[in-house]
């Protein structure tokens, strides 16, 4: 008796058991790295929208979580290429749309044609900018998740008190930052020192240059800022310092540097893109003084051709969660998404997401609807190489030596573009 109740025992517990690991294999989740350089914390409100969809994405189904690495954008391209080649690397990582060039050399994220096949047109064919955009080699890298114009950026408040209204042409912007600036403000600043990657300086220049004709590139990929256009904007920029618009103090302020003068209201001007709006609004120097309009030309009759950029998404080259990482790219990119994005003052990157009423009722849509507008009526995007960043590098040291050397500008950029040429 007693032997037959223990193997009564015995089987009961062995039932259990395999009864327990099933449960456990059936609400067993994969977890999926994500590299941004977006954190989940803090006052930047894309943060909040970020959490907000990481944890809409985890709570949707039961099949996989997502955890979300955070690492400032100045690291975050080299740590995945030295992660990468130690099999470390993400399975959802977010690029910038100038480093993808950048990534698709260094083999970091792979092809999504196989995944996006699988797809209908209604998804394919919804992105502002086309997917074709994001072809390396015939293959598509990434899907973008954002869309973002520069603009000027002005202290509507300081205008106001100087009698002036919004520069239409660049020479009116020199006159009204000689006029804002005081000792403790400077009227107009932007970052052009080689930290962040030097992007200060490359997103002040390029609009400037394809509004005087120029461009970055030749056909044979090599830089040609030191054209006659790249030339007349480097006179405008060395010109705003001896007429007093701006201080030679900028040789040493990358962007961020530059974002937090004009929160804290020591600068009354700058050229920002369109996603730090609501960042720039969280400071009590700035809120809704803090405007936007687009950033004037050489004339009159038209503004600078407006820069487009965005943040993509892709898979890296380590995961073994394929389906899951394509997954969630697709919920990031959904239209609930995209409407948490839209509230943190982000340009969406699905057409249809416009056709909320967000964007039509609430002040806030009305505005990002407003930079769309900008945005596909003067928008120019441009294919960026793998060496972008030397570029913008040696574009930087370039402004820094006009400045604050008094070199030539056109010996300026003759010097940055040789050393940007001489690797192709």
């Amino acid at each position: 008796m007693k032997i037959c109740i223990r193997n009564g025992l015995v089987k009961l517990l062995f039932a259990s058991l395999i009864l327990c690991a099933a449960a456990t294999a059936a609400y067993a989740q994969t977890t999926l790295k994500m590299w941004t350089f977006l954190a989940t914390s803090g006052t930047d409100p894309r943060a909040t929208a970020l959490k907000h969809v990481a944890d809409g994405f985890n709570k949707s189904q039961k099949e996989y979580v997502v955890e979300i690495e955070s690492i400032p954008y100045a690291r975050i391209d080299n740590n995945v290429i030295q992660a990468t080649a130690a099999g470390q690397g993400p399975d959802i990582l977010n690029v910038y749309s100038d480093q993808l060039a950048l990534h698709v050399a260094a083999k970091t994220i792979v092809p999504l044609d196989d995944l996006l096949a699988k797809e209908p047109a209604t998804f394919l064919n919804d992105f502002v900018t086309k997917l074709d955009f994001f072809t390396f080699d015939g293959k598509k890298m990434a899907v973008p998740w954002e869309t973002r114009v520069w603009m000027l950026w002005y202290r509507a408040d300081l205008l106001k008190n100087a009698g002036v209204g919004v520069p239409k042409t660049l020479d009116e912007l020199t006159a009204t930052g000689a006029k804002l600036s005081t000792d403790q403000i400077m009227g107009f600043g932007f970052g052009a020192s080689t930290g962040s990657l030097g992007a200060g300086a490359i997103e002040t220049f390029t609009p400037l240059l394809w509004a005087a004709g120029g461009d970055l590139f030749d056909a044979s990929g090599k830089t040609t800022i030191n054209s006659p256009a790249g030339v007349r904007v480097m006179t405008w920029i060395r010109d705003l310092v001896a007429k007093k618009a701006m201080r030679q103090s900028v040789i040493s302020m990358s962007i961020d540097d530059t974002m937090s003068s004009f929160k804290a209201g020591t600068t009354a001007m700058t050229f920002m893109g369109s996603y730090r709006v609501a960042a720039g609004r969280a400071a009590s120097a700035t809120g809704p003084n803090l405007q936007t309009a687009p950033i004037p030309g050489f004339t009159a009759d038209k503004p600078s051709p407006a820069r487009l950029a965005g943040q993509t998404l892709t898979i890296g080259a380590n995961s073994k969660n394929r389906e899951g990482a394509w997954r969630f790219i697709k919920y990031y990119t959904s239209t609930e998404s995209q409407l948490a994005f839209a509230a943190a003052g982000v340009m969406p990157s699905r057409i249809s997401t416009y056709e909320n009423a967000f964007f039509t009722d609430n002040p806030a849509g009305q505005e990002v609807r407003s930079w769309t507008a900008y945005a596909r009526t003067y928008g120019r995007i441009g294919r960026t190489p793998s060496d972008f960043n030397k570029l913008s590098e040696e574009l930087a040291k370039a402004i820094q030596s006009v400045l604050a050397q008094n070199v030539d500008p056109k010996q300026a950029l003759d010097t940055a573009a040789a050393a940007y040429n001489a690797g192709k």
